[in-house]
């Protein structure tokens, strides 16, 4: 079992603890015990993916190996691991990374330790990883699953927000060198939103707009919304016509955007929520 917790455990050291020997050829055996050992991120062959796939055996843990082709389309992909318990996986000989979705019960479990508490069940793989079909995927599970309700997914963001205030810096593409000396070039420059949907999608929808002082978080917006306080963006804004059915937009940070200051005195947010929705083309915007 790999230690899964503990002081320095980045520094616990590669390879197998204790004898180690290879049996079976002419010249007699070989100990490899005294031999080095490093980390190998993926896989340089298939023929190192099968002697990999027979030590886990050996070492009585759960390995297994099937095949999948790619979801169509161009949005992420994650491998839904949610049915496992505990380990390592493989897509075509990358490291997607250590997954670990089981949780100790409240009662204990012996002799297990399973600190902390992981939401994660989706792991990104990178399309570039992927071919159409008969992409390689290898399961290293430590404390056993259900291997049968694995899953692949594609997945797009349908959510995006964005907080900018007239006290934040402004975009960094809109810097030269002598700015970082130049307080004046500086306090000259306007701070900006950028607001993007993934490849293929458009801003379908504004749920939520207002330049003042919003409160809450996404998904959870509000504002005062009167003369003194805040300003409500409406369907008839410049927001709204610079966004709505673009694959991005920019909105600079500035009151003769939106109409004048709603606030006089006071340091002002714009706060925004939009939906993203699939689009056959896409294109871009600035206000």
């Amino acid at each position: 079992m790999v230690q899964n917790y503990g002081a320095f455990l980045e520094k616990d050291g590669a390879g197998f603890k204790g004898q180690v020997k290879l049996t079976g050829f002419k010249n007699g055996e070989i100990d490899l015990s005294e031999y080095s050992w490093t980390y190998q991120v993926h896989f340089i062959s298939s023929r190192y993916l099968l002697l990999y796939l027979i030590d886990l055996i050996l070492w009585q843990s759960v390995a297994g190996m099937t095949f999948f082709d790619a979801p169509n389309g161009e949005n992420p992909v994650a491998l839904d691991l949610g049915s496992m318990g505990k380990g390592q996986a493989w897509v075509n000989g990358h490291h997607i990374g250590r997954y670990w979705t089981r949780v100790a019960p409240k009662d204990g479990c012996g002799k297990c330790d399973y600190r902390g508490h992981y939401h994660t069940s989706k792991y990104h793989i990178p399309r570039s990883w992927l071919q159409a079909s008969n992409n390689l995927l290898v399961l290293f599970e430590e404390t056993g699953g259900k291997p049968f309700e694995i899953s692949v997914k594609s997945r797009s963001t349908q959510t995006i927000c964005a907080e900018v205030s007239e006290s934040h810096y402004p975009s960094l593409q809109n810097w030269s060198p002598s700015d970082f000396i130049d307080q004046n070039s500086k306090n000259k420059m306007t701070p900006e939103m950028h607001l993007q949907c993934d490849d293929g999608h458009t801003i379908s929808s504004i749920e939520f707009a207002s330049y003042g002082t919003p409160q809450g978080k996404c998904g959870n917006y509000s504002c005062e919304c009167t003369d003194t306080h805040d300003s409500f963006l409406t369907e008839g804004s410049n927001l709204y016509a610079a966004c709505q059915g673009k694959g991005s937009c920019v909105i600079r940070i500035l009151n003769s955007a939106f109409g004048g200051d709603p606030c006089r005195g006071i340091v002002k947010t714009l706060a925004v929520e939009a939906k993203c929705a699939p689009s056959s083309t896409t294109s871009s915007s600035q206000l």
